[in-house]
């Protein structure tokens, strides 16, 4: 594995992909704080469907543990490369002091990395039928060192990034137009307009289950405003 340049075009998509790789690791790590670890959110969950979150909430906790765990495999497996930490830093020719700090942080991700791996391993990218059957538990990891993984990873995105293009990639802006955010509005709008429904009679009642009739049918409510 010849490295590259760090001032080769090919070095700088390199680093922009991976950068984009640790954004949407964050992203999705915020969604499930902002849903699952928010005792409002939480509530409003439970008034909704209790059923249908409690999976999302297993399908999300398992899709960040296997991401995690995979942007910290090693470079290479199989003779083939994996996009990771330690790929990054393997394929691309840091200056000395670089490639230093890197390494230094590529030892942190992993310690964190090695927290993880029992439940990869055994539950997550592969089924392990002891563990599955008696429904044994595997060993997790200290409260808050997921967003200490996150920042490290961040961390290597700035040097990388500052290197090869001239300046760290900076604050990553989670909140977005129609975003988890919105959604936890949506359904604090969706739990008072069912109260409002339920403590309704006449008229009243009429001129809201038109409106909820409106909402089931939005193509013809987009047909009426044009």
């Amino acid at each position: 594995m010849k490295a590259i340049p760090y001032t080769d075009e090919d070095a700088k998509i390199v680093v922009k992909r991976f950068c984009d790789q640790v954004f949407w690791l964050r992203r999705i790590r915020h969604i499930y704080k902002v849903l699952f670890e928010n005792d409002e959110s939480v509530t409003l969950m439970e008034k909704t469907a209790p059923s249908f979150f409690g999976d999302l909430n297993i399908i999300l906790h398992n899709y960040i543990l296997l991401e995690f765990s995979k942007i910290t495999d090693p470079a290479i497996t199989g003779g083939k490369e994996n996009f990771t930490v330690d790929n990054l830093i393997a394929i691309i020719d840091w200056p000395q002091d670089i490639r230093d700090k890197l390494t230094d942080l590529s030892h942190k991700a992993k310690d964190f990395r090695n927290r993880i791996l029992g439940a990869r391993h055994k539950l997550i990218a592969h089924t392990d039928k002891e563990v599955f059957l008696f429904e044994m538990t595997v060993d997790g990891f200290p409260q808050g060192e997921d967003e200490t993984f996150l920042k490290t990873l961040q961390e290597i995105c700035d040097i990388t990034h500052e290197a090869c293009l001239g300046s760290i990639f900076g604050h990553m802006n989670l909140a977005m137009p129609g975003d988890v955010i919105n959604f936890r509005r949506a359904l604090e709008n969706a739990v008072a307009f069912n109260e409002l429904l339920s403590d309704s009679s006449g008229q009243e009642m009429i001129r809201l289950l038109s409106y909820l009739e409106k909402a089931r049918r939005p193509g013809e409510r987009k047909k009426d405003s044009a």
